[in-house]
């Protein structure tokens, strides 16, 4: 695929290894099958559990100067405890992360659905869905750009 050179420029360095990939969800059967799905799929992943955890998680990669720490996809839910998800997608997008989220929830209406949208996550799917339709989702970021 072709891409302007400012596309290029935007587009961080590449990273050695496979593209990482930060699931957050406090169920833990689904967050184990996604985190399974993607891990046999090739991708590096890393879990959270609740929303503390998963800004944990993010804050280490902020500030550990590291740019390869940084996920390149998070995939939350929107209901997390500690915080929500959203919250989570506002915050960095207000830090001016371009980190690809994958928004999951149980409890989707009309605002929710035009209020992630409106903060650019990449995907929306609302519960009980197909994992094989989130791969797809993370899949169509086409992040073999980091490959080396």
């Amino acid at each position: 695929m072709n891409h302007s050179p400012i596309e290029r420029r935007r587009r961080p360095p590449p990273t050695p290894g496979p593209p990482r990939i930060l699931v957050a969800d406090d169920d833990a059967d689904l967050r184990r099958l996604i985190v399974h799905e993607l891990r046999t799929a090739g991708y590096g992943v890393t879990e959270a559990r609740t929303g503390v955890e998963l800004l944990d998680k993010l804050g280490d990669a902020l500030f550990s100067g590291v740019r390869t720490a940084r996920p390149d996809v998070i995939v939350s839910d929107i209901r997390l405890p500690g915080f929500f998800g959203l919250q989570i997608l506002e915050r960095l997008r207000e830090q001016e992360w371009q980190t690809g989220m994958i928004v999951m929830t149980a409890y989707a209406d009309r605002e929710t659905r035009a209020r992630v949208a409106g903060l650019g996550a990449v995907a929306f799917f609302e519960k009980p869905f197909e994992v094989d339709d989130l791969l797809r989702a993370v899949c169509r970021l086409n992040l073999g750009w980091l490959w080396r």
